[in-house]
């Protein structure tokens, strides 16, 4: 076998941007569509749910993983308490406050994809959605629906189960590498995919949202988007909610997802002032704010959808990686300063 010594070249780029560091069965680009396992996920986006999206992703066949299962927050000590006293409103705050709490009721696993497997993750998930929605009911499939109903938005169900579907996976972005190492230590599945709702909380990945909330909040009327993405690009600063390294042409998920919402005024005017000026396209960060500010749902909502879908993915790679039996440990490549 070679020592450490004698890999300083794979060290060094093992982990350089955009270079694939892991195997995975679950999500690959091509000719810039994005497919889940088999399936064009931009097509599968049209018929399926979050559910089917984690029986596909999770390998469950034609078991339905969340037959039966439901998540009520009166069940967990303390659950309660912290979401009405304590609880910050940001869902991955929200999230990272309340689902430690599981990890009492949690069984440690092997994560060996099973009934019991799938069962218990289909549970963290409706405990996903229960902690970002917020809504302190017991929350059940479709989750969809679930969240609408929480959010008093029942017309925005159909939409919200395209925008839940279509994040569930991206292959091996900041959080699901994130998952994917602490699954490879072992942990219960609750602490990897808080590892996940921690790296998503940040501002270059699932919180890019929120900027592109306040881009948007902060131009007063369509007359102006124009100018206000003038002003961007003339100082040389990216616009929020647009462009995508991965994509060509432009984000799938966000064409696709807008063709089903009605724009305001706002949103529809910067969007065309910014592939005018910029030639760039949206982005699903853009779509699922324009998607927030469309039905008028809670600020944040977009990042809350984005966590909820998200986590049938990172579940999906706990299974992966866990089938693995491998601990993921990159090397450091020593500089002096």
């Amino acid at each position: 076998s070679r020592s450490l010594s004698s890999t300083p070249a794979a060290a060094a780029s093992a982990l350089d941007f955009g270079l694939p560091v892991l195997k995975t069965r679950l999500t690959h680009f091509e000719d810039d569509r994005l497919y889940y396992r088999a399936e064009d996920a931009i097509v599968f986006s049209r018929r399926a749910t979050l559910e089917d999206t984690a029986r596909l992703l999770w390998q469950a066949g034609d078991a339905d993983p969340f037959a039966g299962i439901s998540f009520d927050p009166a069940k967990v000590p303390g659950w309660m308490e912290i979401a009405t006293r304590y609880a910050p409103p940001r869902a991955t705050d929200r999230a990272s406050a309340l689902l430690p709490l599981l990890t009492a009721q949690e069984a440690p696993s092997a994560g060996k994809a099973g009934a019991h497997a799938f069962g218990a993750a289909a549970r963290l998930v409706l405990a996903i959605a229960a902690a970002c929605t917020p809504v302190n009911a017991p929350v059940t499939s479709p989750i969809h629906r679930s969240v609408a109903q929480a959010w008093g938005k029942p017309k925005a169900a159909e939409a919200l189960r395209r925008a839940l579907v279509l994040v569930a996976d991206h292959e091996l972005n900041a959080s699901t590498f994130a998952v994917r190492v602490v699954a490879s230590t072992g942990a219960r599945h609750t602490h990897c995919v808080l590892a996940g709702i921690a790296a998503l909380s940040g501002p270059l990945h699932g919180a890019a949202t929120e900027r592109t909330r306040l881009f948007l909040n902060g131009i007063a009327s369509a007359r102006e988007a124009g100018e206000a993405v003038a002003t961007r690009l003339q100082h040389g600063e990216l616009l929020p909610g647009f462009g995508h390294f991965l994509y060509r042409d432009g984000d799938p998920r966000a064409a696709e997802l807008l063709e089903q919402i009605k724009l305001d005024p706002v949103a529809a005017e910067t969007l065309a002032a910014g592939r005018a000026m910029g030639g760039v396209e949206p982005n699903v960060d853009f779509a699922l704010v324009a998607l927030e500010r469309s039905f008028e749902l809670p600020p944040g909502a977009a990042l809350a959808l984005f966590a909820i879908g998200r986590s049938v993915g990172w579940l999906a790679h706990v299974f992966e990686q866990r089938s693995s039996g491998t601990l993921i440990r990159p090397r450091a490549e020593f500089v002096l300063e």
